[in-house]
């Protein structure tokens, strides 16, 4: 059957053709009778309009383009359904590029050629989800910003012309930490992910800061970093907190995957959780709730970050009267389910957990230097069913 056209639905409403171009775009002056014949033609004839042609008139190609690192990873994925369910309702059409960074750390050859290779593609906007960016991005990220409207994720918020959306990584772990020191632990380890990645720098800041703010040492013999953010790299960090010479009750893993690795590792020495061990994970990925026990952490709106990120470029083609540059932080959200509970021994120091003589070591056999829990700290019942706390 030959597909309709755009003269075809004119001629069975009896309108120019010029008039049923600014009823499909939605401009110009037609009277409602008129645009109400137009429409249900279109219905009638089963009209598709071409999007090629609509582009070409407006001179966009109704394209948004989202450029990534590892497309495999779960928060990725979430980022991209965000960004593509709104260019849909928007009638955009989403492009997505990988960069394929080499441990996260692009030269610069490979990315610049890779942006190059994006604006080639004609694209609208772009959204740019790289974990970090390269020192001496800045230059070239204004140069993109000046040919069409970009936002990036999590990454530096410092760029005139460029629009940021993140996650307040920052106060997601002085909350998470906090929890942590409000159900009685005073030696709290934290497991960090890779150094040049913003988020695991902005996370250990709120380690420090809730730590600071209670009162207690941040002893660097109770921060241990992985490699990434895998559970390969959680079970070896943890294995180095357990080898160190600190004990400790608590540890605050800064990713659900490392809190998987480090839980795995704790159990390997013979310690539960939390009953010995309390571990509390940041993302909220879907696994979280379903490990044993379920796990306590902090929920990232990773999705809203796309769906935040794409309002924000087509706010900006559409020449809304919004900065270039805007900023947004969303927070995130603490979940309450049963990894966490006060710690076995109140009112004195922190002692080993596991004998060393077993063969299963657990903490080092000698008393903690950290402070004791105040007499004004009293346990707090274990958590029951899952509860967020905004």
């Amino acid at each position: 059957m030959k597909r309709a056209t755009l003269r075809d639905v004119a001629e069975r409403a009896g309108v120019s053709h010029q008039t049923v171009s600014r009823v499909i775009n939605a401009q110009g002056l037609v009277t409602v009778a008129t645009r109400e014949r137009v429409l249900e033609a279109i219905a009638a004839l089963d009209y598709v309009p071409n999007g090629v042609a609509r582009s070409l008139a407006a001179k966009r190609t109704l394209t948004l383009g989202v450029s990534v690192a590892d497309i495999g990873s779960y928060a990725v994925g979430q980022v991209i359904a965000g960004a593509e369910d709104t260019a849909r309702r928007h009638d955009l059409a989403l492009v997505i590029g990988t960069v394929g960074l080499p441990d996260d750390a692009p030269d610069g050859a490979a990315w610049r050629s890779h942006l190059s290779l994006m604006l080639q593609r004609g694209i609208d906007g772009l959204i740019l989800a790289w974990p970090s960016l390269p020192i001496d991005a800045g230059a070239t990220l204004e140069w993109v910003a000046s040919r069409v409207p970009l936002v990036t994720l999590s990454s530096r918020p410092d760029l005139p012309g460029v629009g940021t959306v993140s996650i307040d990584n920052r106060r997601g772990a002085t909350e998470a930490t906090a929890f942590l020191v409000g159900q009685g632990h005073r030696a709290i380890a934290t497991i960090a992910g890779p150094a040049h990645w913003r988020a695991s720098v902005t996370r250990l800041e709120g380690y420090r800061t809730a730590l600071d703010a209670a009162g207690l040492r941040c002893d660097r013999a109770l921060v241990a970093r992985g490699g990434g953010w895998e559970p390969g790299d959680g079970r070896l960090a943890a294995a180095r907190l357990l080898d160190g010479e600190e004990p400790f009750t608590a540890v605050f893993a800064q990713s659900d995957l490392l809190a998987l690795g480090a839980i795995g590792a704790f159990r390997a020495r013979g310690l539960r959780i939390p009953e010995d061990v309390a571990v509390m994970g940041y993302d909220d990925i879907p696994v979280a709730a379903h490990l044993d026990p379920p796990l306590t952490t902090m929920r990232q709106p990773i999705r809203e970050e796309g769906v935040r990120a794409a309002t924000l470029l087509i706010d900006a083609i559409a020449g809304a009267p919004t900065p270039a540059d805007r900023r947004l932080m969303l927070p995130a959200t603490l979940v309450v389910r049963q990894s966490v509970a006060p710690p076995a021994v109140t009112g004195r120091s922190v002692v080993a957990q596991a004998p060393a003589a077993s063969g299963a070591t657990g903490f080092p056999a000698k008393a903690s230097t950290s402070p004791s829990m105040p007499a004004a700290v009293t346990a707090a019942p274990a958590p029951g069913p899952e509860t967020t706390q905004g």
